[in-house]
């Protein structure tokens, strides 16, 4: 992870508090869940310039999440995070291999 981004992290938490972090983080992945939404109803009629705006916002709020989640993993621990997510990882790949073997 970025050092700016580390202490930035550090000093947000620091300064409004971790509940405060934890809102926006749930806030902001609300925002993607509406956003994501919107562009599954709208995508098979949408102009191309409603698909590149919802796109745009898509991409905007992919970003807000992933800097809070950052944030998540720095709060509750990132070395933690980081062996949970590798063994998700790993059972996803086994079921991935085992979906391409029934699907061939």
């Amino acid at each position: 992870m970025d050092e700016n981004f580390v202490k930035f992290c550090e000093k947000a938490t620091a300064t409004w508090g971790e509940d405060s972090q934890l809102r926006i983080c749930i806030e902001e992945m609300s925002e993607l869940t509406k956003a994501i939404c919107k562009y599954i109803r709208i995508k098979d009629t949408a102009t191309d310039d409603e698909l590149r705006l919802a796109r745009k916002s898509i991409i905007e709020e992919t970003a807000d999440v992933t800097n809070t989640v950052e944030q998540m993993a720095l709060i509750f621990g990132t070395d933690e995070v980081d062996k949970i997510r590798k063994e998700k990882i790993a059972r996803s790949e086994v079921k991935l291999q085992e979906w391409i073997n029934e699907h061939k």
